[in-house]
């Protein structure tokens, strides 16, 4: 697959995602290691790959990220192994 139709699915599985679990569907504990996450995961690790970058994130959606992100590890809802890529995020 091409950037464009990475990007697209992407747009179909947000789409499906809230549809399921909600618009606010990150916050959602039954979203996490779905069939539908764990898809978008695939999708944003290809787009990566591919040298995709989204535009610029700002300092609040970042913090709000590893907030959001530190909670689902403490919960176990998701597994990290990677310390280096931890930090970076």
């Amino acid at each position: 697959m091409n950037i464009k139709e990475l990007l697209e699915k992407r747009d179909i599985l947000t789409d499906i995602a809230a549809e399921l679990y909600g618009d606010d569907y990150i916050a959602k504990d039954e979203f996490w290691n779905s069939p539908t996450e764990r898809e978008m995961f695939q999708v944003e690790a290809q787009l990566r790959d591919l040298g995709h970058e989204d535009p610029e994130v700002s300092e609040e959606m970042n913090a709000l990220a590893q907030i959001i992100f530190d909670d689902l590890l403490d919960r176990g809802l998701i597994d990290w192994d990677d310390e280096e890529e931890d930090e970076e995020f």
